[in-house]
């Protein structure tokens, strides 16, 4: 039978559809032996991680000998980033209750950069015991950073680079609702004094440019951990986390007290203290919005606009 196709020759074949299967979707498959905790399988690593499939191979081999919950800490932390361990550990435990899995981590290999990654994962049972795992893992970093990109623009405003103020106004009420009563922000509102007169003497180009100075003072002055946004026209507001008490901002309102943008307009402030004086965005807000005015009335300067 000169036509006939042996064993092997199909085997071959499967093997080479299945490679170019794996590069063009951006994939690699594993296998582990849940009983022995071995890596017997891993196919394509090369085109995700740049480092071949018998070297990690290799490298995981050393984990075996751990007791579980050490092996399962070790190959966490030799593949994935560790803001995902819960992520991981939590695939495990499905996995080992025989359930499948599909998560969405950060994972690297053999030193290589992290890359973001879905993975699949489904349990093989025998006898009710799961003793194999079988593993896709498809390479998302390029997705990922799309999103990532266009979760940015949706909360940025696109002036000043900060937060717009739904973004801010969730941001903030989401860190005051976890806060404890033991933990101290101050909220920041500001603004400029009669933007207005700057827009209709200079123009909006030069009112657009006062604007992102503001921003850039307060980019200067507070820390990335703090809230920056802008709320509206010329008004911004900056939750400024974890102060020990109202004195610690005092240089932060004297460097703004004294600040002035290109054309020489002054900035009014003000400020309401949690948990002391507020409990709640709302309440926190209307008390700094107060004395902002206050301020703004003090100065003799016209409303906001």
């Amino acid at each position: 039978m000169e036509n006939e196709i042996s064993p092997i020759h199909e085997l071959v074949q499967y093997r080479e559809r299945l490679d170019i299967a794996l590069k063009v979707s951006g994939s690699c498959v594993f296998e582990v032996d849940l009983v022995q905790q071995r890596y017997t399988y891993f196919q394509n690593a090369e085109d995700i991680f740049h480092v071949s499939s018998e070297k990690i191979m290799e490298d995981v081999r050393a984990y075996s000998a751990l007791p579980p919950e050490e092996y399962q800490k070790g190959v966490s932390a030799y593949f994935s980033h560790p803001g995902d361990f819960a992520v991981i550990g939590e695939a495990f435990r499905h996995v080992l209750a025989g359930e499948p899995s599909i998560y969405e981590a950060r994972m690297k290999a053999g030193g290589s950069e992290y890359v973001w990654c879905r993975v699949h994962v489904t349990p093989v049972v025998e006898n009710g015991i799961p003793v194999r795992m079988i593993g896709v893992l498809i390479n998302i970093n390029d997705m990922k950073k799309e999103s990532e990109a266009l979760k940015q623009v949706s909360q940025t405003d696109m002036l000043t680079g900060l937060y717009n103020r739904s973004s801010a106004e969730a941001r903030i009420r989401r860190i005051l609702d976890q806060s404890s009563q033991d933990q101290n922000h101050a909220l920041l509102l500001l603004d400029l004094d009669d933007f207005k007169g700057i827009n209709d003497t200079y123009g909006h180009q030069v009112g657009d440019q006062a604007i992102r100075e503001v921003a850039d003072k307060l980019r200067s002055l507070f820390r990335k951990s703090d809230v920056l946004g802008r709320w509206g026209g010329d008004e911004f507001l900056v939750l400024v986390r974890d102060i020990a008490d109202s004195n610690t901002l005092e240089e932060e309102r004297r460097q703004l007290s004294t600040f002035r943008v290109g054309t020489g307009t002054a900035l009014s402030t003000g400020f309401g203290f949690y948990p002391r004086e507020a409990g709640n965005f709302y309440d926190l807000f209307a008390i700094a919005d107060q004395r902002l005015y206050l301020a703004k009335k003090k100065k003799g300067k016209r409303s906001r606009v």
